[in-house]
């Protein structure tokens, strides 16, 4: 299969919710939740980083990804990276 487009990993920050009381000191302790997403880049604009899961021999992509690009905090190729 021939597609133009990369293979990534996108790394980004999604919203969390926690229910429940807390004190100040444990306030300071939520962070934000950490995500990896790998798919085809399709686009990356100043408001949506879009990935697909999937890509067919026509050219298609299935099961798209929106991510906010304020919440990207990296796009790595996985065609230039090397694992351990």
């Amino acid at each position: 299969m021939n597609t133009d487009k990369k293979i990534v990993i996108v790394k980004w920050h999604d919203a969390r919710f926690f229910s429940g009381t807390y004190n100040n000191k444990a306030i300071l302790e939520h962070r934000m939740a950490l995500f990896e997403s790998v798919g085809y880049l399709l686009s990356v604009d100043t408001t949506t980083t879009m990935i697909a899961a999937e890509a067919n021999d026509q050219q298609e992509f299935r099961d798209i990804t929106l991510i906010p690009s304020g919440s990207v905090v990296s796009i790595t190729d996985l065609a230039t990276s090397s694992f351990v």
